[in-house]
């Protein structure tokens, strides 16, 4: 099987890292001369990649990118070939109307069973941008995290406030608390309390409104309204607030409106993660940092980038998982949940 690995242009991960490469055994590998470009690496290092041009990517089996493809990509490449990434659905509705004898792999599209995790780059990332937005947080804030005790005095830990406890925010519970920080959580699915509380947090019991399954629901605008209200309180007292509230397909919820910024601590910071979808804090801008009343609030959408080499690695082996598992049965049902239109 011939692979192709296209440079992530605009991004600051690869979809294969160096470590991969030994795993792969009879896959031919080609790349971008540049695929390494974001890790400070260059190609040329390892003999085992193959060149990846307009002449090679005709004969491609599978071409395996990050969240950005070229449309021109798709145009040359040879009939059911296989196209693997998380796809941006607008472009993915092009390629979809320009090529429908191209199979689309999107990681958005995996099916949420056991033998699929290893392939879950979902998670992968989500894991590391909820360790990546504590750090963010804390060179925002010129307090310290952990509690501190010295001839001067104590320093009290800092408050942290963690909005939406999926996988990112599980994992920005588990890092703060690491950090010495005192943390709560909060997340509108009945399940979660027990997840938070295992990790050392407390809970926000914030709202009589609770839901069921992996993802929370669009809320009304009197519930919205509701939970803005009961959270206000918790957000006042806090130092760091990080929010991962997200609906799939949909605008991210408001939790955090401007009036209650204005009652927040001087000094303290909000991440909101949620900024590329609409933003969980009314005052959000996207890819910015603003401040507003003595608080700070960031919007950018590329926290991982703190951590691309971890990012790189894990992507690349959720990649090379999917490939075995390819080259073993390529009828699998993964891959046509993974194929399916939304």
């Amino acid at each position: 099987m011939k692979v192709g690995f296209l440079s992530d242009k605009n991004g600051f991960r690869a979809p294969l890292h160096p470590d991969s490469l030994q795993k792969y055994d009879k896959t031919q590998l080609f790349v971008e001369k540049d695929i390494f470009k974001n890790l400070d690496l260059t190609a040329n290092d390892y003999k085992k990649l193959k060149v990846l041009n307009k002449t090679s990517l005709k004969q491609m089996d599978v071409v395996c990118f990050v969240d950005s493809v070229d449309i021109g990509v798709i145009k040359t490449l040879k009939s059911d070939a296989r196209v693997v990434g998380l796809f941006d659905p607008k472009i993915k509705k092009e390629i979809k109307k320009l090529r429908p004898d191209v199979s689309l792999y999107d990681f958005f599209q995996l099916p949420r069973i056991s033998r699929a995790q290893n392939l879950d780059a979902l998670s992968s990332q989500a894991n590391l941008l909820g360790y990546s937005s504590v750090l963010r947080a804390s060179l925002e804030t010129s307090n310290v995290i952990p509690m501190m005790t010295t001839a001067a005095g104590n320093i009290s830990p800092a408050k942290v406030l963690i909005l939406g406890i999926g996988v990112a925010g599980l994992q920005a519970i588990a890092t703060a608390k690491r950090l010495g920080a005192r943390v709560w959580g909060y997340d509108v699915r009945a399940d979660v309390k027990d997840q938070v509380e295992s990790l050392g947090a407390k809970f926000v019991e914030a709202s009589s409104t609770s839901q069921d399954g992996v993802y929370a629901r669009e809320l009304t605008k009197k519930e919205e309204s509701e939970l803005k209200k009961a959270l206000a309180k918790q957000v006042i007292e806090s130092d760091i607030v990080l929010t991962f509230a997200q609906i799939p397909g949909k605008k991210a919820p408001l939790l955090i409106d401007k009036k209650t910024v204005s009652k927040m601590k001087k000094n303290s910071v909000i991440v909101d993660l949620a900024a590329a979808t609409g933003g969980n804090c009314e005052l959000t801008k996207v890819g910015k940092v603003v401040q507003k009343d003595g608080v700070k609030i960031v919007g950018e959408t590329d926290i991982l980038k703190n951590v691309k080499h971890a990012a790189t690695k894990l992507y690349s082996e959720n990649i090379r998982n999917l490939i075995k598992l390819l080259e073993e049965n390529p009828e699998d049902e993964i891959f046509v949940e993974m194929s399916q239109n939304d």
